[in-house]
């Protein structure tokens, strides 16, 4: 059995609060898990809406704040998946009060999204960002967190005494994706 190494450093740039760095930490671990990656070295930093939208703009041209920027800096010949993370606590608060669900839970959402990327996936197309939702969906439930669309249907399902499915694919995004989101 091959030894498995994954090293994750977080850091949180933001004096705004503290955050679950551990939890942050088991979503990226577990994406790689699934994924069947065994070397990694994954930097995740947690900054505000200024700092992820000068980045933005000085790696992708995009001149507006977005919420996940991931930059994979090992080719797929390489032994060991070498990639940073930039996650924006402010867009996750403002994000996370309109779905009505907690910063964390959102921040952790965007750790997730961020190594699914790293470890290849896309979400330029409907069917790419389908496929990136079910397993970030996935990957949740492992954590035991309801995604926030799937708790919404749940409790309207609930309500009008319909059984949910949960099978994936999902709606296609709601939000037109970014590059590298």
């Amino acid at each position: 059995m091959t030894k498995q190494a994954h090293l994750v450093n977080i850091c949180n740039q933001t004096q705004q609060a503290t955050v679950d760095q551990d939890r942050l930490r088991q979503g990226i671990l577990l994406v790689l898990q699934e994924h069947g990656i065994k070397q990694a070295i994954i930097g995740l930093a947690i900054v505000t809406d200024p700092t992820i939208h000068k980045m933005n703009r000085q790696y992708l041209d995009h001149d507006d704040t977005t919420d996940v920027l991931s930059f994979p800096l090992s080719s797929d010949t390489d032994d060991v998946l070498e990639g940073e993370i930039a996650i924006s606590f402010d867009t996750a608060k403002h994000r996370a009060e309109e779905y009505c669900w907690d910063t964390e839970d959102e921040l952790l959402l965007y750790a997730i999204h961020g190594t699914l990327h790293l470890v290849g996936f896309s979400d330029q197309s409907a069917e790419e960002c389908d496929e990136m939702r079910c397993h970030e969906r996935a990957i949740l439930a492992k954590m035991n967190v309801v995604y926030p669309e799937d708790s919404t249907l749940v409790a309207r399902n609930r309500a009008l005494n319909v059984t949910a499915k949960s099978d994936c694919p999902t709606p296609p995004c709601a939000d037109p994706p970014d590059p590298l989101r």
